[in-house]
Parts: structure tokens; sequence; C-alpha cells
């Protein structure tokens, strides 16, 4: 009956806070358009690199914008605009509530991912022996099999979780004991991300977490300890990789570090590299007659390899723009986490920069062949929709701070009541 009782009120005061939240018009001109305008450069730049790497392959060279569309299947380009406006859409939905509800209820959103990544794991097995989706539609159909990656949404939770949770803290991590805590929190829900298995997404989570422990004014020693540890559970870790379910991933490892002893395997990195290199100064073209995007000598060259794409469609000028980009949405993310007082704000965006920051490196770097093979898709540029509309969300987030950071200090400390 208690029970009964304290979720009812909860419930009230959840319906409360919701309903006393007001949109204040004031905030859009606070709204950061240099770094929207940013990503929405960026996300167009991914639309037509997904164009070039789907285009089908032709005889002869097809000239003229109107010929080019009807010639080659347009159906992921028009999707991952779909997925752009549903982004934006997010991104708005996002910055309407204030940023601190979300940190009022912070656990209530953790505790939600945790069941939502534990149902997951329910459902079958599908691409690539993961049961990491829910699916809908089938592979017969004109848009295949499509399907909705929950530890994808995760990121966005595990930043509000572990900002709120650093935030709350008077003064840094200093021992073991005070780490252990925070260990298990961002470790539950790594594990259930292990257990789909998803290893590239459970490193994202372990980026993000490092950098707030960083951040926050943890003891180096104590990272250090941590660093020692995990390497140390990488023995385990090669052991279970080498399990029939997961050899795939093993082989990921032993081809990064000997690629010449997998010729089929690392087919993947090999074209991709190939194709940068191809790319040259200035890149063969959107379409190319005999590109390695049009005959499809690159596996998942519009998700996970579409850096390989943009590479040869534009080559070394395209790719720096796009790099610089990248460099710039993290310079400004930096900036905004430095010229944020709230604690609780600031650990988000520096939550959603690490997260960034992750993605880029790792995508770059694993297609150049210095770092292993993960899923781990380029931000705003590889096809997909789960991690879209997980960017836009974190930069709703960002947008959040920094818009009502800045309504804040225009009014000045002692006229801003925060009634959450």
């Amino acid at each position: 009956m208690q029970a009964w009782i304290k979720r009812q009120k909860w419930l009230k005061q959840l319906t409360t806070d919701i309903a006393k939240n007001r949109f204040n018009p004031s905030l859009i001109r606070h709204f950061d358009w240099p770094m929207f305008l940013l990503v929405l450069f960026l996300s167009l730049c991914g639309v037509v690199a997904i164009f070039a790497a789907t285009a089908s392959a032709t005889e002869t060279e097809v000239t003229g914008l109107a010929n080019i569309l009807r010639t080659h299947s347009i159906t992921y380009p028009r999707l991952q605009l779909i997925w752009m406006a549903a982004g934006i859409i997010a991104m708005c939905a996002v910055i309407f509530f204030d940023y601190r509800l979300y940190g009022k209820y912070a656990d209530v959103i953790y505790w939600l991912n945790i069941v939502v990544l534990l149902s997951v794991l329910t459902v079958e097995a599908g691409r690539g022996g993961m049961s990491a989706f829910f699916n809908w539609g089938s592979e017969s159909s004109s848009l295949g099999e499509r399907g909705f990656q929950p530890s994808e949404f995760g990121k966005v939770a595990i930043i509000i979780a572990l900002a709120h949770l650093f935030s709350k803290r008077k003064k840094p991590i200093k021992t073991v004991r005070e780490l252990i805590p925070a260990c298990l929190y961002v470790g539950i829900p790594m594990v259930l991300v292990v257990l789909q298995p998803d290893f590239g997404t459970m490193l994202v989570y372990i980026a993000i977490f490092a950098v707030l422990l960083w951040v926050s004014g943890t003891d180096l020693k104590i990272i250090a300890g941590v660093i020692l540890i995990g390497i140390c559970l990488l023995v385990p870790l090669w052991y279970y990789m080498n399990a029939s379910s997961t050899s795939f991933r093993l082989t990921r490892i032993l081809m990064w570090l000997h690629p010449e002893d997998y010729p089929d395997e690392a087919r993947q990195v090999i074209n991709g590299q190939i194709a940068i290199g191809s790319g040259g100064f200035t890149g063969k073209g959107v379409v190319s007659l005999g590109s390695f995007a049009s005959l499809g000598f690159i596996p998942d060259d519009h998700t996970d390899f579409c850096f390989a794409i943009v590479c040869e469609a534009f080559g070394f000028i395209g790719a720096s723009v796009i790099i610089l980009g990248f460099a710039m949405l993290l310079g400004r993310l930096i900036w905004h986490a430095v010229k944020t007082e709230d604690k609780f704000g600031s650990y988000i965006i520096t939550g959603v920069m690490a997260m960034f920051l992750f993605h880029i490196v790792e995508n770059i770097c694993m297609i150049l062949g210095i770092l292993p093979v993960t899923g781990i898709p380029l931000p705003f540029i590889s096809y997909g929709g789960s991690n879209y509309l997980t960017n836009m969300m974190c930069i709703g987030l960002v947008m959040n701070v920094v818009m009502r950071s800045r309504y804040q200090r225009t009014l000045g400390d002692n006229r801003y009541v925060n009634t959450l």
C-alpha cells in the first residue's frame, strides 16, 4: 500500500514538473546558430556521401544532375533526409524541457534505459549475430529490414546520468572506495550492451565515463589504476571473444595486427584504404565510372566506411573539410563546457563532446588501419536512423544548456530562479 502511495506521489510530482515547464521564447535569441549550421552542413555532406556510396555501377559515364538522379538509386539518401528532419524535431523536443528537469529525473532515465537494454536481449539475434535491435519489416521488402537500436539512445541516458552523478559530488573522487559505486553505476548498462554483444557501443560508454572522470578532478593515480585493471580484464575478454558467437571480433583484432594473413576478412579495410588513396587531391566526383563505391568493393560503405567514400569522391580537399568541420564542432563544445558555470550543464556538454570525439577518432582511424574495425559510425556522415537521432538529441542537450545559461547571464544570477 505504501509503495502504491509513493508511486502515485511520484507520478503526480512528475506531472506537476512537466506542467510547470514553460518554454520562454526569449531563449531563441540565445540559440547557437553557428553550431547548428555546422551540424547541418556535415549532415548534408553525409547525404551526398551516402548517395555516392549507394550509386549503382553503369557501363557509361552519366552526366547532368537530373540524369544522375534518374539513373542511380536515391533510396538511402532520401531516407537519410527523412532522418535529418526527424533529428531536428528530436533536437527541438529535447530543447523544450529545461535541462535541469532531466537532471532531476536522471535516475529514472537511467533505470528506464536499463529496462530497455534488458528487453532487447530477449529479441532473436539478427545482423552480425547481435540482439541489439528491435526490427520490423523484412529483407524482401523494398526498404529491407529496418531496426531501432536502444543502445544508441542509451548514450543520451548515460550522459545525463553520469553528468548528474558527478555534479552532485561536493569534491572529486580521491579513493578507490569512492570510485567503486561510480564504476558499478556505469558498469550495469555496459554489461548489458556487451551481452548483445555490441563492443563498439561499450567502448563509447567507457570513453564518456573516462572523460567525465578526468574532468571532474579525479585523482590521476586512481584513473591510472582503473586503466591497469581494464588492461587486466582484457585477458578474460579475449577468451570470451574467442567463443564461436563472437569469433569475428577476434578476427577483426588479428587482421588489424596482421592484415596480410586475412586477405578475405581484411578486404573491407584494404579496399577502403585504396579508395582513400585513389581520390587524390580533388577526388573522382560523386558518381564516377569504375569507382570502388559504384562497384560495391567496400562492404558497409554507406555506414561505417562512409569516410572512405568521402575521400574517394572529394579527395584530400573534401576529407580535410569534413575533418575541419568536426574540429570546429568539438572546439565549440569544449568552449561551451568551459563557459557554462552550472556543473550539471557543463558535464552534459563534456559528455557529448567525449561521445563525438570517440566516434570521430575511432571511425577514421579504423578505416586508415590505425585502430581495429568496430561498428562505430561517423557522426552526421554515416547512414543510420538510430545514430543520427541520438546525435541530434545530444546536440539538443547542448543547445538546451547553452541557451538557458546565456539567458541566465543576461538576467544576472539573482534574477534567475530555479523552480524545479
